[in-house]
């Protein structure tokens, strides 16, 4: 399994980076800087524990931190070094790209509490000056607010040797301000190589301590899944790291839904987009992407008995809203119709109740992935003549939970097939949040206590958020479950086939969680 599930991952990755640098102006400084990095990510490397990092970080007068623009999970790891700084209670100063070095004044009126967000980006022309989503880079002055961090802005106009000249220029000028303070610098990937700004630094400062973290590097991904490990640390050096905590189609995927979004309207505002409509389609081929994806996913997981029913089916999006509430409210009733609309409200991607028809709230990867394991196992149902609309409007609540529960399991599954990288509540994490109603229930079932009395007193939206909690947490399962027993494990017989009953419910929960202290296990970061 593993070697046709890395060809069909390759094949991904190829489609997408190809399209997404069709985007890119390829001109001569920009390839050269492309070449360099890629050459640079070509060295050996060795894998490291997240403690020696830390310990590196912690040593260091300044740490450079790689960003891939589009791509909002390269964020989560600026929270995470700049929190290890702060242990230390050591001053912190972050540099960012993102603001130029001119618009200063506004960035730390900004930072101070003396300009609202809308002001703040009219002030630093932002959608003109950088454009990429928001959303993503507040999540940075959430933490440099309550922490009262000092942000510098340390970009500037030029050839991209000038803008490395110029940030290199401007951190020198700061850390003599602030000797003591550690420096965290959050740029462009491209521009962290050690023979680009670190170099340029050192000629300032000789005698700097400085540690690389590149996130995500295309060839160290690679390296590492055809050597068994799909995340992780790695080093280059003592003082040069890559974080794997994505697989890179996924950050060429976000590189293609900004370009595309903003080509046509280069005012184009995506988040205010998304909060009126929902996210906006980027393809006119999903339906072909979506039974390719279906129809691999079965191929390569050599799924026989699917194959010849996964072209039967119907793909919708928000832009059909009015078609989509039509088609429900004929097919099944007000309550059930009532809980549907909610799941739309909630941006949540679906099946109808009744046929081989999908909403779909986004057309990214993880969600036409996720979508395509909800189909293959409504052939098997189909296959095994259980029909959902039935098991839906009947009173049984349990009933509900398990084919929604294995709805969700399969969806994980698969979609993790695709990103192996993706992540979801594990027990740890839901007792974190036990005072939440649904919480608790996922616990209770996780721990084995009635099925019976836990889904008793929820309703149908209730039904389905303790089904995802409990279904991702046996997809993550069935993932690992898959791949260390992949010459035991037939799919089909072993799961697939399973109807959504107690005593499938109960046999998956023996299968995945036997073997597994799953009592200990939370969220993995990479």
């Amino acid at each position: 399994m593993n070697s046709n599930i890395l060809k069909l991952r390759k094949k991904i990755f190829l489609n997408l980076k190809k399209q997404a640098f069709e985007y890119e102006e390829n001109h001569p400084e920009l390839l050269t800087y492309l070449k360099e990095q890629v050459d640079s990510a070509q060295s050996d490397f060795e894998q490291r524990d997240f403690d020696f990092l830390t310990s590196q970080v912690l040593t260091s007068q300044v740490t450079y931190l790689g960003d891939f623009h589009t791509f909002d999970q390269n964020i989560r790891n600026v929270l995470r070094i700049i929190k290890i700084i702060l242990t230390q209670e050591s001053e912190v100063v972050l540099g960012l790209e993102m603001v130029s070095h001119k618009h200063q004044f506004y960035l730390d009126a900004y930072t101070e509490g003396h300009l609202t967000d809308l002001e703040f980006l009219d002030c630093i022309q932002y959608h003109h000056s950088w454009r990429f989503p928001w959303t993503h880079y507040k999540l940075i002055f959430e933490i440099v607010k309550k922490h009262n961090i000092k942000v510098i802005g340390l970009n500037t106009e030029g050839s991209l040797a000038d803008r490395d000249q110029f940030a290199a220029q401007q951190i020198s000028h700061e850390i003599e301000k602030k000797p003591n303070a550690k420096f965290l610098i959050f740029y462009g990937e491209l521009h962290i190589t050690k023979n680009k700004i670190p170099k340029l630094l050192k000629e300032f400062i000789p005698e700097i301590k400085q540690t690389i973290i590149h996130q995500n590097l295309d060839e160290v991904y690679w390296k590492m899944t055809e050597a068994g490990n799909e995340f992780g640390l790695v080093s280059f050096n003592a003082n040069e790291f890559c974080i794997i905590s994505a697989p890179p189609w996924i950050k060429y995927e976000s590189m293609i839904y900004w370009y595309e979004n903003l080509s046509d309207d280069p005012d184009f505002d995506i988040n205010d987009y998304i909060i009126q409509n929902g996210a906006k389609t980027f393809t006119g081929n999903t339906e072909e992407d979506f039974l390719q994806i279906s129809t691999e996913l079965a191929v390569h997981l050599d799924l026989k008995q699917c194959h010849d029913f996964l072209d039967d089916f119907k793909l919708y999006d928000h832009s059909n809203l009015e078609y989509v509430e039509k088609k429900l409210k004929k097919e099944i009733n007000k309550t059930l119709f009532d809980s549907y609309k909610k799941l739309i409200s909630l941006n949540k991607s679906f099946i109808f109740p009744k046929g081989t028809n999908y909403y779909c709230s986004s057309y990214s990867m993880n969600r036409i992935s996720y979508l395509a394991g909800i189909h293959i196992y409504s052939v098997y149902l189909q296959l095994n003549e259980v029909f959902r609309i039935d098991i839906l409007q009947s009173k049984s609540t349990q009933q509900k939970f398990i084919l929604y529960t294995f709805q969700a399991m399969f969806a994980f599954f698969f979609s993790k097939i695709i990103n192996p990288h993706r992540k979801c509540m594990m027990y740890k994490d839901l007792l974190l949040h036990e005072d939440d109603k649904l919480a608790y229930k996922a616990l209770q079932i996780l721990d084995r206590e009635s099925l019976s009395k836990t889904t008793t007193k929820i309703n149908h939206i209730e039904t389905f958020l303790l089904a995802e909690y409990i279904g991702h947490i046996l997809g993550e399962y069935l993932y690992d479950f898959a791949y260390s027993h992949k010459n035991k494990v037939n799919l089909e017989k072993d799961f697939l086939m399973l109807t959504p009953t107690k005593e499938s419910f109960e046999l998956v929960l023996e299968k995945l969680l036997t073997n597994q202290n799953y009592k200990t296990h939370a969220k993995r970061y990479f």
